[in-house]
């Protein structure tokens, strides 16, 4: 696939996806009473219930945490050469999270069940491996982000002017972030789970813009090759 280095397109990608993130993070908090697209707090607790010996509730958790790490495995297997470039998969796979989200709402009500769905894609999403200048970009958990900003803006205040694009990436991830969960409450609080259906549709059209935008980039390519060979 040809490779796309137009910034707009390439950030408007990952802004998309940090966006939904923490959308689907918060439908998973208020709807399913878990946190998804991120595994520290997750990982503490299955320790507090290991150790008081609710081994049932563990097990639980535990299966989510295996499914993130089962999605992350997944996109390793795929992303194992990717640097910077979008190229098919960036389309396909958000189309195939929103078809699995809605299809799962569809045939279940089943809370755990949902989670763990949604635990499996979220560790897809944060494994779709993209480096940007030697920075890797991740779009599902803010907790890295959130201490690379704040060692940034040290170093910046130490006179190192080459960070301010970094920290600034940082931020804008972390406030993009944010605003997809406090969107997602807002509508939850109006229309309830069917928010999280709304935001499997948003998934399908992020897909299939990236898919539009690759074709595009391929046809300009081909374009560019035949006039210079005329």
């Amino acid at each position: 696939m040809e490779s796309i280095n137009h910034k707009v397109f390439f950030f408007s990608w990952v802004g998309s996806l940090t966006f939904l993130a923490g959308a689907i993070n918060i439908c998973a908090i208020v709807l399913l009473n878990l946190t998804v697209t991120h595994f520290t707090g997750n990982i503490s607790q299955a320790a507090i219930l290991l150790a008081s010996g609710d081994i049932n509730t563990f097990a639980e958790i535990f299966y989510f945490i295996i499914l993130f790490f089962v999605g992350s495995t997944v996109s390793g297997f795929i992303y194992h050469e990717k640097e910077l470039d979008i190229n098919g998969y960036d389309a396909i796979l958000p189309i195939l999270f929103g078809i699995i989200i809605y299809v799962s709402m569809r045939i279940t009500t089943n809370s755990a069940t949902m989670l763990k769905i949604i635990s499996l894609v979220m560790g897809i999403q944060n494994g779709m491996y993209v480096k940007i200048k030697g920075v890797l970009v991740r779009t599902t958990h803010m907790t890295g982000y959130l201490t690379d900003a704040g060692f940034c803006l040290g170093s910046l205040l130490q006179g190192k002017l080459e960070l301010r694009l970094r920290f600034l990436f940082y931020i804008l991830s972390i406030l993009t972030f944010f605003s997809g969960g406090f969107i997602s409450y807002l509508l939850i609080k109006r229309i309830g789970l069917k928010t999280l259906g709304l935001m499997a549709i948003i998934y399908c059209i992020i897909g299939l813009l990236v898919g539009l935008g690759i074709l595009k980039e391929k046809k300009k390519t081909q374009l560019t090759i035949a006039g210079s060979n005329d």
